[in-house]
């Protein structure tokens, strides 16, 4: 015990290595966004890359956590939540994740404790992080999971896809109290919850209730258990389905097969 990626250190060099090669790889023509820049791996493939680097299981669902690590010497399996998204402004030194767009339980948490989020934001802000912890809890003891060993992973992208990052954090929302340290206030449209650090105001919770209900978070850059250095991705050659089909199955694949177009 004691030596496993994201449950005892970071990745190595080597690992982190091996995670950067196969985000390459979606860059073929088989990523999970096709964009103007060309194919780029999508956030199921970064939970699936980084399950393979890790050793672990891609859970494909809208669970808690994304990957689980069972450890080979017989101690209790953690959880990796996984999240994909753009680079935060500079300005705010600040990694981007939204954490859910669970609209329909979010509003039925509220209407349990019978709180209107327009007329009641100090109240409907600390609920909403609670009801976000509780399902930490409640996956972590379904899948039987070290919850404290278990973590955010988020991969930070540039705006044209040129430049990533990944950034851990831990799974406690708690950085600073939901009840007196957070400023809660509500617009037409949404719940902002303001910290200050160093002396300025950061926005570190938005929740959106009518808009698909996304929660969005800010965690300052200070708060990760680690980061990487800023990557890029190799460019591989461009490989086509029907390509990559013949190449797995050559004594099968029908040799007098030609696209029709």
């Amino acid at each position: 015990m004691g030596d496993m990626a994201y449950r005892d250190r970071p990745l190595n060099a080597e690992e982190m290595e091996a995670l950067r090669l196969v985000l390459s790889t979606y860059r073929d023509s088989s990523g999970q966004n096709q964009t103007k820049y060309g194919s780029m791996p999508g956030f199921r493939d970064f939970e699936r890359g980084l399950a393979s680097v890790l050793g672990g299981t891609a859970a494909e669902n809208k669970g808690v956590f994304d990957i689980i690590v069972t450890p080979s010497d017989g101690s209790t399996a953690f959880g990796i939540s996984c999240k994909m998204a753009r680079f935060a402004p500079k300005a705010q030194n600040a990694a981007f994740v939204e954490l859910s767009n669970a609209a329909a339980k979010f509003r039925a948490h509220l209407l349990e404790r019978q709180i209107n989020w327009a007329t009641d934001p100090m109240l409907a802000g600390p609920a909403i992080i609670e009801l976000v912890t509780k399902w930490h809890t409640d996956d972590a003891n379904e899948h039987g999971l070290d919850l404290d060993k278990s973590a955010y992973a988020v991969l930070s992208r540039s705006s044209d896809w040129s430049t990533y990052q990944l950034s851990t954090f831990p799974l406690d929302l708690y950085g600073f109290n939901p009840i007196g340290d957070i400023a809660w206030t509500a617009t037409t449209k949404r719940i902002d919850g303001h910290v200050e650090i160093n002396g300025q105001p950061h926005l570190l919770w938005q929740w959106y209730p009518t808009s698909g209900g996304q929660l969005k978070w800010w965690p300052p850059l200070s708060w990760a258990t680690w980061s990487t250095e800023p990557f890029t991705l190799e460019e591989p050659p461009l490989v086509r389905p029907v390509e990559r089909a013949e190449e797995y199955f050559p004594d099968l694949w029908p040799h007098g097969f030609t696209p029709s177009a």
